[in-house]
């Protein structure tokens, strides 16, 4: 079984510094404007639906996946 661990571990072991580094690498991503498909935290599911719809984001798809994770599209505004 392969053994995995982080290149750079947190600094901080709060959940919550982890949810705010998702949300920012989903937010650089949501800046190339091309649309977005994939998994991502529950407790954040809240603040990304909150932000795609400030952006001017449309949601295509959104639906919880088990009890941590969610699945969700959108697509870039039109230019």
């Amino acid at each position: 079984m392969a053994d995995y661990s982080l290149v750079c571990p947190f600094l901080n072991p709060d959940p919550l510094f982890a949810f705010g580094v998702e949300f920012g690498l989903l937010y650089a991503e949501m800046r190339k404007g091309e649309p977005i498909a994939g998994y991502f935290c529950r407790k954040n599911q809240e603040q990304i639906l909150l932000a795609a719809n400030r952006l001017g984001w449309s949601v295509t798809e959104c639906r919880p996946h088990d009890k941590d994770w969610f699945w969700i599209e959108m697509e870039p505004p039109e230019e």
